[in-house]
């Protein structure tokens, strides 16, 4: 009977043992369901309750071949996210093949224009005298502004002070004539014809007597400026000796400007295909189109000569503040041409050690750097030779960002992430 018993007991425990292996088996696969259901990447979890370590370092390799996948990014491929784009002024632009210009890169001169430039001359020889001391090239003056005098009262020939007593005598003269016909004419005594002839000849020494108190006073001649401008130059020094017609100074009127440039013979044959052209100013290396300015071509020469084989090209630009009269700036002139090529804008262009590229977009977030090689330039775009195509997308605003960005590889977030 105890025999009995103990094969009764150990039966028992057989049975107990094997359902409660089946429950933990049971247990381990249901966990291992749940964290596959919670975590999106589907990865591997053998031995996960076992070996924690490895399991953490398996979720990182899985993560980056996952996003590698889904990005389709290559072993170069630079990750410029979206939210970093948003940060800063970004745009991708896209390669078309466009009709090319034969652009004309030369340097040119501002100056002012006929129209807006005067030159004021000596009016009678005499001793010099400038207004005031601020009397300097770039001042600023007004039209009707007196800008200097001219003394010739010790002179002997041509003496102002003779010269306006004549005047002063002639208007007396005139006057008195003209009051004594006055009264003539009331009685009758003489035409309507004669009292007129005798008005007409009291108002022009009239006339000339003013004029002599206003621009000759005490023996001197006043010379005002003729523009509203500025002073361009003054040619003679203050209190010398100038002659009658001799230039004293010349103002410019810089509403209107000239840009010429001076050009090869070689040229001659596309100057009548010009369409337009870009300024580079020097001081600051801003580029402005003919169309910024109010701009047109205003001329080229037909001729050459042997003392300047350099045919002349004249632009008309508005003056901008910005561009000085006198200065030197680059002109890119662009003519029609039957030429056809990749134009991309200059901020798209990066160069790296004398190397030039540009980043290609891949995918949204996902750039490729490629080598270029630059044709001609019209201040604002370049051709591109070869190292890109159409269809493909660049980066055309941000570009320096996306290199620095290949430069420091940014960490997957889920590496070394433990759950």
């Amino acid at each position: 009977m105890k025999r009995i018993f103990l094969v009764v007991a150990l039966i028992i425990g057989l049975i107990s043992c094997t359902n409660n292996k089946q429950q933990s088996a049971h247990n381990h696969d249901h966990s291992t369901h749940q964290h596959s259901e919670s975590c999106s990447h589907n990865h591997d979890h053998s031995g996960h309750n076992h070996d924690h370590s490895s399991h953490n370092h398996d979720h990182s390799s899985h993560n980056q071949d996952a996003h590698s996948h889904e990005h389709n990014h290559g072993e170069d491929a630079i990750t410029f996210s979206v939210e970093q784009q948003n940060k800063i002024d970004f745009e991708v632009v896209e390669v078309v093949t466009e009709p090319l210009y034969q652009i004309i890169r030369t340097s040119a001169q501002v100056v002012p224009s006929q129209e807006g430039k005067k030159i004021l001359t000596a009016t009678t020889s005499g001793i010099i005298s400038f207004e005031d001391n601020d009397i300097v090239p770039g001042l600023d003056v007004k039209a009707g502004q007196i800008l200097f005098s001219i003394d010739n009262e010790n002179m002997a020939d041509d003496n102002l002070s003779t010269r306006r007593e004549e005047i002063e005598a002639e208007y007396q003269k005139a006057k008195s004539n003209y009051e004594r016909k006055q009264v003539l004419a009331e009685d009758n005594i003489i035409s309507e014809s004669e009292l007129l002839d005798a008005e007409t000849e009291y108002l022009k020494a009239k006339k000339h007597y003013n004029n002599m108190k206003q621009n000759f006073p005490q023996g001197k001649t006043l010379h005002r400026a003729s523009i509203t401008g500025s002073i361009n130059e003054i040619l003679v020094p203050n209190n010398s000796y100038v002659e009658a017609g001799q230039a004293i100074m010349t103002l410019a009127q810089n509403d209107r400007l000239y840009v010429r440039a001076d050009l090869q013979s070689k040229y001659y044959p596309v100057l009548k295909d010009i369409k337009t052209a870009n300024i580079k100013t020097l001081n600051d290396g801003h580029v402005y189109s003919l169309e910024d300015l109010s701009g047109r071509l205003l001329s080229y020469g037909k001729t050459t000569d042997i003392n300047n084989p350099l045919i002349p090209v004249t632009f008309e630009i508005k003056n901008n503040g910005i561009i000085i009269p006198g200065s030197f700036v680059e002109m890119f002139i662009t003519a029609e041409s039957d030429k056809i090529g990749v134009m991309l804008p200059n901020s798209a262009i990066v160069e790296e050690m004398g190397i030039y590229c540009v980043f290609v977009q891949t995918c949204t977030d996902s750039f490729e750097k490629r080598i270029i090689t630059k044709g001609i330039t019209d201040g604002h775009n370049t051709q591109i030779l070869n190292g890109v195509k159409a269809g493909e997308r660049v980066v055309s605003k941000g570009a320096v960002n996306v290199k620095l960005a290949q430069g420091s590889a940014a960490l997957d977030p889920h590496a070394g992430h433990v759950h």
